[in-house]
């Protein structure tokens, strides 16, 4: 998978955290395989230098209108939304 970045941090009552990103690749069925982050560790590094560990729980792919991807990555961890900062990459460990 491409590049993975933070756009925003949500946390949603009864569910957790949540980041909201956005990814390079244009191929839908290769955003769709997303899903296969289930479970997975994956690492946030911050454009500070902070880098966070944390377990994937969900995800949610749907596409726009316009087939612009919304892509939701669901934490099992509970972090201080603050700490994950907007641009933030994500890697799979």
């Amino acid at each position: 998978m491409e590049t993975m970045r933070v756009e925003d941090v949500i946390d949603v009552p009864n569910r957790g955290l949540v980041l909201k990103i956005s990814v390079d690749e244009t191929d839908p069925y290769k955003i769709t395989k997303l899903r296969n982050l289930i479970g997975s560790k994956i690492a946030v590094s911050n454009v500070d230098g902070a880098s966070f560990e944390l377990e994937v729980k969900d995800v949610s792919v749907s596409f726009s209108i316009a087939n612009f991807p919304l892509i939701g990555l669901n934490i099992r961890e509970r972090v201080d939304i603050e700490r994950i900062k907007k641009g933030s990459k994500i890697h799979l460990l």
